[in-house]
């Protein structure tokens, strides 16, 4: 499938996704929403994929929302109003939610909504020089959508400090906060993120699938029951007699 505001590469069971408005530092208007939430839906569901890589064009990651975009929705109609900021939801849950790990590689500025796409991936790199903000307050606005996501990512007591004063940090307060695993060099991030891609492959698709529903379910899922049935399926049998034969489940593709 073509997109206009983003671009879909797939080598070798990795999917790379980039954002891709790069004279805006990828600022997420309407569209770029809509491509990023169907995009990441297909994925999810898509056999030849085994990990998807998340990425922005350019000098930036991305700079959060499209400001001309938030203005003008400001000015329709409530119900109007309400649908873009559904389409906003819808794509942060389709992320969330897609059964496949997915690594995000950040660099240049993760502002509002790209500090949000930030919470919604299961590993986070980033050059160790990117600016990071939750900079809703600073235009009149408040991080919202992104709130749960972001209470889960980095706690409550840190989301509220961050979220009413707006302010910039390093990639190395990012990494001691939690919202990135990896604060890095940039001449280290290739590697780096080739060695976390080499470690996905070894788990098995099933179980990081389940792994990632469980998290997502923990409060309403019986976990004996979520033992019980995985440990019964074909990768679940499989993963162990690789275990207990000392050789590498068949999953694991060199």
């Amino acid at each position: 499938m073509n997109y206009d505001f983003i671009t879909l590469e797939i080598n070798n069971d990795i999917a790379h996704v980039s954002l891709n408005r790069p004279e805006l530092r990828n600022a997420m208007n309407l569209p770029i929403l809509k491509e990023l939430r169907d995009c990441f839906h297909r994925l999810s569901s898509q056999d030849d994929v085994r990990i998807v890589v998340l990425r922005g064009k350019g000098k930036s990651f991305c700079a959060g929302a499209d400001i001309k975009h938030m203005k003008d929705a400001g000015r329709d109609s409530a119900d109007k109003n309400q649908s873009d900021s559904q389409y906003l939801a819808d794509m942060y849950e389709a992320v969330n939610t897609c059964s496949k790990p997915v690594v995000a590689v950040v660099h240049g500025h993760a502002f509002g909504g790209g500090f949000g796409l930030c919470n919604v991936c299961d590993i986070v790199i980033a050059e160790e020089n990117t600016i990071f903000a939750l900079s809703e307050v600073l235009i009149g606005i408040i991080p919202a959508v992104i709130g749960p996501y972001t209470i889960e990512k980095i706690g409550l007591s840190t989301f509220r400090a961050l979220g009413i004063s707006g302010e910039r940090f390093d990639g190395k307060h990012a990494e001691k906060i939690g919202l990135v695993q990896y604060a890095i060099p940039e001449n280290e991030v290739e590697k780096t993120l080739e060695e976390i891609l080499k470690q996905l492959k070894k788990g098995s698709p099933q179980a990081q699938a389940t792994f990632k529903n469980y998290l997502q379910n923990m409060d309403t899922l019986d976990a004996k029951d979520v033992i019980s049935d995985i440990r019964a399926t074909k990768e679940g049998q499989e993963g162990l007699s690789a275990f207990l034969e000392r050789r590498k489940p068949k999953w694991i593709k060199e």
